[in-house]
Formats: C-alpha cells, sequence, structure tokens
C-alpha cells in the first residue's frame, strides 16, 4: 500500500493532531515485473488442438511482431507450455529458448541482434487442459440419462492466457487474436467473434476439398471427423478476454439491432437460459444509449459451463462472456427469486464490462478497478431501471459494509494500490476493489449530478476505445462535464489511500456541526487522516450537501432530528452525538428504507469497535416494525445471526438468541413458510432469510418444521421447490444427524444437474456436529466429487469449523493446491481462517506467510486482522451487550 504522508510539524498542545496528507495526485509506481517493451505483437494467429480425454492440447502460433529498438532477444509469457520449433521470418538460425518458470516467462535469444522492424515469429508447442479455471479447462458433467459428458472453456483473468498459448499476457498490451480450433465434428466451438470457416473432415471423395482446407490448417494429423474451425479477427484486445469453448452445446439467440445475441448451453438447457437471454436483450439496448457508443462486435454470446470457482462466477469475454451455470440457467424447480435477481444482475455486470473493461481497458492491474468497481457500479444502476420492485440500491449496501468492514481493519489497502506482478494482482480481486469502488463512483455520480456524470462517462470511453486507460484520464473527462466539483480532489482522497471517514454530528444551537475523523476498529486504525467528503444531511427543513474534511468542518441548518448520509450514497460512518441520537432512534420507524439500513450498519459498526455502545444497536434492532421493507429485514435477519457468530462458546448465547428469535419472529409469522399468490420477489427473498437465520439460531418450532420437510422431501422430490426447498434443505443440513446427513448424501450422489449438486455437496459441510464435519473433510478427497466442487465443501465447513478446515487444508495443501486457480490459493487458505475464534491461528497464518511470495502476504494478514476483531469484539463490546440484554429481556 502506497500513502503520501505529509512531513508533520511539531504542534501546540491545544491544537489537533498531526493529520495524514489527503492524495493530491497518483504516486509514482513503484518497480513492477514487466515485460520488455522492445517488441510489440500486432496479430495473433492461434491454432489449437485438444485432446480432451488426455487433459492435453498442441497448439501453433504465428505471431506479427514489431521490433522497435534492436534487441537479441524476444521475451513473452509462458506457463506449463513446453514448445517445439521457433522461428523468426529473415533469420535464418532458431533461436536458443529460455524459460523462466518463476515469473512465467519464455525467452527467445538470437545469435545476433534482430534490427527494428516487422516480422513473424512461430511457435510450435503444447500445454495442458486443467481441471479448474485456468487457462484451457475441462468441466465433466452426466446428462439427463446419465451419460457422462466433458466440455472445454478458457479463463484468462488475470494472468492465464499464457498457459493457452505463448503471448504478451499483460492488460497494457493490445493485439488483434485470430483463433483456429480443431475439434470433435460433433461439437460446437464458441469464441470471441463468429466462425468464417467450419470444415469437417471425412473419408467421402466429394468433400475432399474441406478435408484438404483442413490439413492446410493442421498439417496431416487430420482425420475423418475432425472439424476445423477458423474465427473472424477479433478486435484490438488485451490477451486476458480471448476466450473458447467446446462441447455439446445448443444456442438460442435473439437479433438486436446490429448485434446477434445468444446463450450457449447444454444441449437439453435451453429453456433455462431464457431468462438470462431476455435479460441480455434490454440491458444491450439500455447500455447502447448509456454509453452513446454501440456495442461494436457482430454478436455477443453468454455461455454456461457446469461447476464451480472459489473466485468468481462469470468473466467478461469480449463478445463470448464465460458464466457458471448458477449465474445463468434458471430452473423453475431448483432456482429461487434470490437466484433470479442475481442472474440478472451479474448479467448486467458482465455487460457493462465489454465497454469498462474490454473496450477500454486499465493499463495495469493497480486500476483493476476502473473494470471491476464501475460494472460492479453499472450493475445496479441497470438492475435498478428495469426492476425498481427489486430495490437493488438497498440490497448493494450489504456489499459495501464488507468492504467498509476490510478498510477499517489493519491489512486494507487503497483501491489504488500498486501492484508489483501479476501475482500480487490477483489479490486485487476483493471487497475494496468491488464494492468500494462502485461505492466511491456512486457517492461522485450524486455528488457531480447525473447528467453530467454520464456525459463525463461517454467523452472517456471515446476517447479511449481500443486503447488502455488510467483513472486520472477519467477524472478529466468527469472535470471537463462538471467543473465546479473538484471531482478528482475526491476521488483521489478516496482511492489513493485506504480508510473508512468517520463524520461526527453535534449540536450547535440551533444548527449540526459535522466534523470528521478516520473510522477503525482499534486504535492501531484511527490515525488521524482526511477525505473530502460530500455528505447529504436531512432533517425537518430540508436537506443540504456538505464538503467535509478533518481540516474543514461544516455546519449545517435542516433543523432536528437529523440524518447524516442521507440515502446512504457516501462511503463514510455516520456518528451522532447523545442529544441527536435519542431525537432520531424513535422516529426509525419512519424513515426511508435506506436510512434505516444506515442507521442500523453504522450502530453495530460503532458498537463493535467500540466508539458506541452496543446497546444502541440492539435497542434499535428492537423497534423494527414487522412489515419493514423486506430488505430491511433480511438486512437485520442477517445481522442478527453474524452477531450470533460472536456468542459461540460464550455463556451469554442463550439470551442473546431468545432476543434475536423475538426480533424475528414477527416477520416469520407474516411471511410464513410458503409463497403467497401475486407476493414480491423481495418477500420470498427475506422469507428464506429469515427462516435460514431462526435455523441458524436454534429456534426449535423453525428447526422441527424444516426436518418434517425435509423428511417429506425424501420421500417425494416434487414436494419442495424454489426458495422453500432452498431453505429447508440449508436448515436441515446445519441441524443435521447422522441420518440427515446421510440422506443428503445419498441425494447429491443420485442428482444430475451440476448446480444442483453442488449445492447439496455444500450442505454436506454445514452441520453443527464435529463428526459429521470431519466426514464432510473426507469426502472431499475421496475422489467422489466433481473437481470444482471439492473446494466449496472444505469452505462450508470452515464456516462452521474454522480451524478444523483449516487444519486439514495445510495437511492436504499439496492435493487441495490441484483443485484451486493457481493464483488464487493464498486467497482460499486465509479465507478458511476467517471465522476462527482461536487465537492459535494467528500463529497459523502467520507461518504459512513464510511459505508464500511476499506479495501475495496480504490476504494472510487480512483474515489475522478478522480474527483479531473478533476476538476484541467478544472481550469487549459483547459484555455491554450482555449488560443491556440482561436489562431489556423479551
Amino acid at each position: 500500500m502506497k500513502f503520501l504522508a505529509a512531513v508533520a510539524a511539531l504542534l501546540l498542545a491545544t491544537a489537533g493532531p498531526a493529520l495524514a496528507a489527503a492524495p493530491t495526485a497518483r504516486p509514482a509506481a513503484a518497480k513492477r515485473i514487466v515485460l520488455p517493451t522492445d517488441v510489440r505483437p500486432d496479430r495473433y494467429d492461434i491454432r489449437v488442438k485438444p485432446d480432451a480425454a488426455a487433459l492435453t492440447f498442441t497448439g501453433a502460433a504465428i505471431i506479427d511482431i514489431t521490433v522497435l529498438r534492436a534487441t537479441d532477444r524476444i521475451v513473452l509469457n509462458a506457463a506449463d507450455l513446453t514448445f517445439g520449433k521457433v522461428s523468426l521470418s529473415g533469420q535464418a538460425a532458431a533461436p536458443k529458448v529460455v524459460l523462466d518458470d518463476a515469473q512465467q516467462t519464455a525467452a527467445f535469444v538470437f545469435p545476433k541482434a534482430v534490427a527494428p522492424g516487422r516480422y513473424k515469429l512461430s511457435i510450435d508447442y503444447a500445454g495442458k487442459i486443467y481441471q479448474q479455471a485456468s487457462g484451457l479447462f475441462a468441466l465433466d458433467y452426466e446428462t439427463a440419462d446419465g451419460a457422462k459428458r466433458r466440455a472445454l472453456f478458457t479463463q484468462f483473468e488475470n494472468s492465464d492466457a499464457r498457459r493457452f498459448a505463448p503471448m504478451w499476457d499483460e492488460p497494457g498490451v493490445k493485439s488483434v487474436f485470430s483463433l483456429t480450433v480443431l475439434a470433435p465434428a460433433d461439437q460446437m466451438a464458441v469464441s470471441n467473434m463468429p466462425a468464417v470457416t467450419d470444415l469437417v473432415a471425412t473419408s467421402d471423395p466429394d468433400e475432399v476439398t474441406q478435408t484438404s482446407d483442413a490439413k492446410t490448417m493442421f498439417g496431416e494429423n487430420v482425420k475423418p471427423g475432425d472439424r476445423a474451425v477458423r474465427f473472424a479477427d477479433s478486435p484490438k484486445m488485451s490477451s486476458y478476454l480471448l476466450f473458447l469453448a467446446l462441447g455439446d452445446f445448443e444456442r438460442i439467440h435473439k437479433q438486436v439491432g446490429k448485434t446477434d445475441v445468444g446463450v450457449v448451453v447444454r444441449k437439453g438447457d435451453a429453456a433455462k437460459g431464457q431468462f438470462a437471454l431476455d435479460a441480455a436483450e434490454k440491458l444491450l439496448g439500455y447500455y447502447n444509449t448509456w454509453f452513446d457508443t454501440p456495442y461494436p462486435l457482430p454478436k455477443l454470446d453468454l455461455i454456461a459451463g457446469p461447476g464451480n470457482s472459489q473466485f468468481f462466477g462469470a468473466m467478461e469475454n469480449w463478445g463470448a462472456i464465460f458464466y457458471f451455470d448458477y449465474y445463468l440457467l434458471i430452473d423453475p424447480k431448483l432456482s429461487t427469486e434470490s437466484d433470479k435477481q442475481q442472474v440478472f444482475v451479474v448479467v448486467a455486470h458482465e455487460m457493462a464490462h465489454q465497454w469498462f473493461g474490454d473496450l477500454v481497458t486499465m493499463a495495469w492491474w493497480d486500476d483493476l478497478w476502473l473494470n471491476e468497481g464501475f460494472a460492479s457500479w453499472m450493475e445496479n444502476k441497470a438492475t435498478d431501471h428495469f426492476h425498481p420492485e427489486w430495490k437493488i440500491w438497498l440490497s448493494t449496501q450489504e456489499g459495501q459494509q464488507g468492504a467498509m468492514r476490510l478498510d477499517s481493519r489493519a491489512g486494507s489497502h487503497p483501491v489504488i494500490a500498486e501492484i508489483p506482478d501479476v501475482f500480487a494482482a490477483a489479490t486485487a480481486f476483493d471487497a475494496i476493489t468491488y464494492q468500494k469502488g462502485q461505492a466511491v463512483i456512486r457517492m461522485l455520480e450524486t455528488y457531480v449530478g447525473e447528467d453530467a456524470f454520464q456525459a463525463g462517462v461517454r467523452s472517456y470511453i471515446k476517447q479511449h476505445a481500443y486503447g488502455n486507460a488510467v483513472s486520472d484520464d477519467l477524472w478529466r473527462a468527469l472535470h471537463a462535464a462538471a467543473p465546479a466539483k473538484n471531482v478528482a480532489e475526491v476521488a483521489h482522497d478516496f482511492l489513493l489511500q485506504p480508510g473508512v471517514p468517520l463524520i461526527k454530528a453535534e449540536v450547535a444551537g440551533d444548527a449540526v456541526t459535522l466534523t470528521q475523523s478516520r473510522f477503525g476498529v482499534d486504535e492501531s486504525q484511527r490515525a488521524p487522516q482526511s477525505w473530502r467528503t460530500p455528505v447529504n444531511v436531512a432533517g425537518p427543513q430540508g436537506q443540504a450537501l456538505a464538503v467535509v474534511s478533518a481540516e474543514r468542518p461544516q455546519t449545517v441548518k435542516v433543523g432536528t432530528p437529523v440524518v447524516v448520509n442521507a440515502g446512504q450514497t457516501g462511503y463514510f460512518r455516520s456518528a451522532y452525538a447523545p442529544a441527536l441520537w435519542s431525537k432520531l432512534t424513535p422516529t426509525f420507524p419512519t424513515l426511508s428504507p435506506a436510512d434505516q439500513l444506515g442507521l442500523l450498519y453504522d450502530s453495530r459498526a460503532l458498537g463493535e469497535a467500540g466508539l458506541a455502545p452496543m446497546s444502541d444497536y440492539l435497542a434499535l434492532a428492537k423497534t423494527m416494525p414487522a412489515d419493514a421493507d423486506p430488505v430491511v429485514l433480511a438486512t437485520l435477519a442477517g445481522q442478527l445471526g453474524a452477531i450470533d457468530g460472536f456468542y459461540n462458546g460464550q455463556p451469554g448465547q442463550a439470551a442473546y438468541r431468545s432476543f434475536a428469535r423475538a426480533r424475528l419472529a414477527p416477520a416469520a409469522t407474516r411471511l410464513g413458510w410458503d409463497a403467497k399468490p401475486g407476493e414480491a420477489d423481495n418477500d420470498a427473498v427475506t422469507r428464506s432469510a429469515v427462516l435460514n437465520t431462526l435455523g441458524d439460531l436454534h429456534d426449535p418450532a423453525t428447526v422441527a418444521e424444516a426436518r418434517k420437510r425435509f423428511a417429506a422431501w425424501i420421500a417425494d422430490e416434487s414436494s419442495l421447490s424454489g426458495s422453500v426447498r432452498a431453505a429447508v434443505l440449508s436448515i436441515a443440513a446445519s441441524n443435521a444427524d447422522a441420518a440427515t446427513w446421510e440422506a443428503l448424501h445419498a441425494k447429491a450422489k443420485a442428482s444430475r444437474d451440476p448446480t444442483d449438486r453442488s449445492r447439496l455437496y455444500r450442505y454436506l459441510g454445514a452441520s453443527a456436529d464435529p463428526v459429521l464435519a470431519d466426514r464432510a473433510l473426507a469426502l472431499a478427497l475421496s475422489g467422489e466429487m466433481q473437481p470444482t466442487d471439492v473446494p466449496g465443501l472444505i469452505a462450508a465447513v470452515a464456516q462452521v469449523f474454522p480451524d478444523k478446515a483449516f487444519d486439514f487444508a495445510m495437511a492436504n495443501r499439496g492435493k487441495i493446491e490441484t483443485f484451486l486457480e493457481p493464483t488464487s490459493r493464498i486467497v482460499y487458505f486465509a479465507n478458511l481462517a476467517n471465522a476462527s475464534r482461536d487465537p492459535a491461528m494467528l500463529n497459523k497464518l502467520e507461518t504459512l506467510k513464510a511459505s508464500v511470495p511476499a506479495s501475495t502476504r496480504g490476504e494472510l494478514e487480512k483474515a489475522q486482522a478478522v480474527i483479531r476483531n473478533r476476538l476484541a469484539v467478544i472481550r469487549g463490546p459483547l459484555k455491554d451487550a450482555d449488560r443491556w440484554l440482561a436489562a431489556n429481556a423479551g
């Protein structure tokens, strides 16, 4: 993490503390491990022949390059590739191939320097097909009639295109890609662009021309039944956006203007893709208008794949977006209302990337937020446009709060953080990049105004189309659209330094004074720091917008009671002086849902940090009306469940659970177990949240009803569907005995739907019985499960028994790493430890840190910070909660 600290002078005793200066510009980049820039790739012609059964492939790449400065070597990226013949046009001698496995590079070293000019670099090579989502990978599944199938897909972000072909695998190096694949004739091939040649080799003498043409592409190894598919040249793009899929697929599609929009699924699943196709049709028209730059490719496919990843659910490959099934397909028997909302949101996210990320790409991984933060914001804006009834801006607050929790602990990082190498880049895919990034964008849009913000973004897209950009390019475009707003200053404050501002409201006569400090979960994270923070304040006399910083408090007159961060569009915590809090809390039932959420989130955070009584949150929760907005009720259920996690093994848990159950009982009674005719989707989502939390709280009536319905489902699977099925299975699993566990296990083995099978296996890790947890861990490495499902089962155990799961993973680290994407393994192990309440875990993580590259240790430090914070809450604020509960039983 890079900070620009001010050189502080000695201050008088009566003065305030020294402030860390707010960043005024991006710091100079530290040394990065990147490829030499003396050679530029202009066009790749890549031909691959996969052997899916053997999990290998052969390839040939002809790369048009421009040598910009004389050099005796051409260095590019390559990982897990073996090389055959390598040649350069105009050079008689073959180069020496020098591999650097640690840096994942291949150097082609020539006897003498190659002069500047244009050349063709030809490379024959071979590679691996993986069984986790990196490079070219395989996903296995069974058809409805039990036949076994294998489909192939690619996943290249952030740095795995080098596993598919030798190339300049950095986001700032854009090139044209031509891709040709030799595959079985009965399989469909999908890539970024439409196919321009599709030849099936045959022994039929009347089709000799097709066979001859296929052999021209792939040599004499072509045999009857092979299919050679060449795709049109791509636009100029970054390597991580290249895509290929092969399998027993079918495609449904619609024409949207000049674009052929399709959903590609396994044969038999076409109906499940219709919802996503309808969503894509709407979204493409919306984005074309919003960006004022039409989608430039002739087609846009959304491709579904069975299986899982612990780190991503979809990938924005230009013109060929990949999704795991659960983010794209809707099955009326299995999918919930929450699933339906999730599919729409994720389709919106990945389609937004077609502009922010694909058409305009960040220059290096330190600006990853330009891709992910913007797409996370745009997914909400587009979803709210088409489905205002879902109230997406309310539900997205949960993700923002996760970012704020991370950002207020040790181990956080600026949104724009220096990324020294591609291994560190993998750790940037976190809540800071995504959720804090989108929160800051929303705050800036509110500050600048929607019209000016849109105008600035449109200008930015047009200026940098087919190229690369940095964050300051966006600020310049926004400044031109709204010159009076000092966008860059506010953006730099929030993106170039970590941390969360704390805005305190205090009475000042007939006005309210707003001051700023830094919110942190402990003293180590409360060092004085300053942000220029746009703050919306509302009261009975109207609203006011003030830009508050540590150096510049502001006073506003809107009357009392006052709501700070009205509408909850700002990225900061709000704290109220007791006199203001006592006036505000009685109005809680009548506040807008957004502001109700703001008070719940802030009072809990302040309480857990010891900056306010924990009883403030509990008293607020007690006033929650049973008919509150469904998103607010679902949030309350989630928070009450999270606090129960602090109480595990603590003497006050019974009293707390009695309180929490009482808070949720009115909503559970009103919503019931079964859907009502014409009810809103959000009611169904909230029903699941409330019932699941009551199940986690071991509410006797809820658990008994879930067990009754579970038994009926075991006898007749048609007795449950959708959200009710999900709630019943989740509650039964978390309260499982041996018989229930075995029944679930049998259902998991028998299921042929990849998404349902994965979920059933994860349920096996949810039991609170330590013996069953051990059985689940043993099952994970038994060979029974699909490879991509294995990490999910271990992670499910870690939610209940984190120390047991972490120890198991460390004891079997080599085996488990084979199921994980290479650049994300440390993130996975850190996440297993996150829920621990044992101080010994801190030392275990310290030991693990010593075995990993320095650039990835931040993930383990984040996990240590989570555990330290949990232990601090148990030692302190939880005792305050116990005292309040004893005095306010019921």
